[in-house]
């Protein structure tokens, strides 16, 4: 299973486009993967005879583990048909090379064995109480025991549906979990939109893809906020690549606006509604989820008035956009009823101080506030 992006740990094989036994070209597909991101299509980087599928569609393994062989016709692979659990391996183009060590053995008696395999149980999640550890049979009904007892518990009020954590939600979890370990703040402005707006609605241009171009602008002022940490370095990025999160019937994506300070607001647009399109009908490309240096996620759409968004690690920041209101405000000494809008800024506190952030997230409100000199300037003008 190759990495397919930065913050890919695990793949789940939706589709095999070959049979085993059948002729494989170096450079045509292979297999889909879905990601945390999107379905990507693995070309073959060999050309042979497809031996044997080891991984079988809806399945899913970790990056790096052998997910089918590629060889010869009649070369003899029963040494090398292990399942992914028994043993890990490396990938070099497509190509197992070499094996790991196998995982420990699992100690437990011939009667547990059997017993675990009738009633389909990982010896792995049980603890032996036999000498040096053994499991003994003793164990599993123990562990049978109490799992009856939980689920009889559980289920006495109704029914329930369990859905695997695997795929985008099982990515999506592990990505939660390593933003956990970012110290990372969050600082909010009010911002008024109502001419913003306006504008939306005359140039048929989405308040997302204004706020993208107001990013970029602000993004230029302040590069830091465009950095990651490596190690003991900041590594801070020339270009400017935005990602925008998509809420699909299949779970949230991010597809990426490459090089988005050379594009007018038009094109990033169109842009962002062909990835939208894409998204939905999960045909996102490799190309088009990765290399994002900041991202853009609006809650707003679902109702959500402020929020505190989790950096997209490795990135340094992530913009979340409001629900639009209008609100009575002070303009000068009158009341005036005005379309509002909060801008939540999640950054991280290791690369970027306050001070700064508050000076990139008040960069970006003024030029919402004055959308027009977002659009590109008229030849003449």
């Amino acid at each position: 299973m190759p990495r397919l992006s930065d913050t890919m740990h695990q793949g789940k094989i939706t589709y095999w486009y070959k049979k085993e036994g059948e002729i494989v070209q170096e450079g045509e597909p292979l297999f889909v993967v879905e990601t945390d991101k999107a379905s990507v299509e693995v070309n073959a980087s060999v050309t042979g005879i497809l031996l044997k599928i080891l991984i079988r569609e809806g399945e899913s393994v970790d990056v790096g583990e052998r997910v089918a062989i590629i060889g010869e016709s009649g070369e003899d692979i029963q040494s090398l048909i292990i399942t992914g659990e028994q043993m890990k391996s490396e990938l070099r183009k497509g190509v197992l090379i070499r094996l790991e060590a196998p995982l420990t053995r699992i100690k437990a008696s011939p009667a547990a064995k059997r017993r675990a395999k009738e009633e389909n149980i990982d010896l792995e999640k049980l603890t032996g109480t036999g000498e040096g550890g053994l499991i003994t049979e003793k164990d599993v009904m123990e562990y049978l025991n109490k799992k009856e007892k939980l689920t009889r518990d559980v289920k006495k009020y109704g029914p329930e549906e369990r859905i695997p954590l695997e795929g985008i939600r099982g990515v999506m979890a592990d990505r939660m979990a390593l933003s956990r370990e970012i110290p990372q703040v969050t600082t909010v402005a009010e911002t008024d939109v109502s001419d913003l707006v306006e504008l939306s609605r005359e140039t048929s241009i989405t308040i997302t893809s204004f706020v993208v171009r107001a990013v970029v602008e602000g993004l230029k002022l302040y590069p830091l906020i465009n950095a990651c940490l490596d190690g003991k370095e900041v590594v801070v990025k020339k270009y400017y690549n935005i990602g925008v999160s998509i809420a699909t019937p299949h779970g949230l994506v991010v597809p990426v606006l490459h090089n988005a300070e050379a594009k007018d607001i038009y094109c990033l647009s169109q842009e962002l509604t062909e990835l939208t399109r894409k998204a939905k009908e999960k045909r996102l490309g490799l190309e088009d989820i990765s290399g994002g240096t900041f991202t853009v996620t609006n809650s707003g759409v679902f109702g959500s008035l402020f929020f505190t968004p989790l950096v997209n690690a490795p990135e340094s920041a992530i913009l979340g956009i409001g629900k639009i209101m209008k609100q009575p405000v002070v303009r000068g000494e009158e009341i005036a009823i005005r379309s509002m809008m909060y801008l939540c800024l999640s950054y991280d506190h290791r690369t970027i101080e306050g001070e700064l952030a508050v000076k990139f997230l008040q960069e970006v409100k003024k030029s919402l506030e004055s959308s027009r000199s977002l659009l590109p300037v008229s030849p003449g003008m």
